[in-house]
């Protein structure tokens, strides 16, 4: 049976661009820069591009713009870009676009965070690239839970959309991330930057006592219309979800 889901412990050495995981629908990739990268974003695709350590130059068919920490840059190809960086964190996601030629960069400093959940888990989600957004296949944003709480809980899927979960702000504490379907269930232990990528299944996760967990999570609509619609586990329609991002 295919994989439910991917880990990938932290970059630690520079490199260029590296590939998490790939379909013909999808990439992520993700590099830990010092110096240039090139990269070429073909026709009828779109990409999303990060940064959560540091900052990066990104030049998009010559215009050069500076995207700092956990801001974010949606563009519709053709285009080429080259990444400049010196120690700078860059995760990348690319998939089908419908458009062309669009650009736009998200200030994290500049987005309103909704606080979901109830206690227990309780989280602040930040979405940089959200239903309204131009994308065609992306969505994006940020999610910081608080110390020693569960988020993405209660447990929802998406089997319609791929994801990846970068997390940051652990400190010398630690994360755990299960991801579970009818075969069975994945469980990592991670730390500040690692990578999980999603494939399919229920996907909660908690941070240890004195750490919230915190990721960046990039979703690539793989089926259908792009959307936040989830389909929670059963046996936990009483949680409450207060405020959300989320459809059912």
């Amino acid at each position: 049976m295919n994989p439910r889901s991917i880990a990938a412990r932290a970059l630690k050495e520079p490199t260029g661009l590296v590939e998490l995981y790939s379909c013909h629908k999808c990439a992520f990739k993700w590099a830990l820069l010092t110096g240039s990268e090139s990269y070429r974003l073909a026709g009828g695709r779109e990409a999303v591009i990060a940064c959560l350590k540091g900052r990066c130059n990104v030049e998009v068919n010559g215009r050069s713009l500076e995207i700092g920490c956990k801001d974010m840059l949606y563009v519709a190809g053709p285009a080429e870009l080259k990444l400049h960086g010196d120690g700078c964190l860059v995760v990348a996601a690319e998939a089908l676009s419908r458009d062309r030629g669009l650009l736009m960069v998200r200030r994290f400093a500049e987005i309103q965070p909704v606080v979901s959940g109830m206690k227990g888990y309780r989280r602040r989600v930040y979405v940089a690239v959200g239903e309204k957004d131009p994308s065609s296949s992306l969505l994006a944003g940020y999610t910081e839970g608080f110390p020693g709480e569960w988020t993405s809980f209660p447990p929802h899927r998406h089997d319609d959309k791929l994801e990846v979960y970068v997390y940051y702000g652990l400190g010398s504490g630690f994360g755990i991330q299960v991801v579970e379907d009818e075969g069975g269930a994945d469980a990592y232990l991670v730390k500040d930057y690692d990578a999980v990528v999603i494939l399919r299944g229920y996907h909660p996760n908690v941070g240890s006592p004195g750490a919230g967990i915190s990721y960046m999570w990039i979703l690539c609509q793989i089926e259908g219309e792009k959307n936040m619609r989830v389909e929670f586990k059963p046996g936990y329609e009483s949680f409450q979800l207060g405020p959300t991002h989320l459809r059912r």
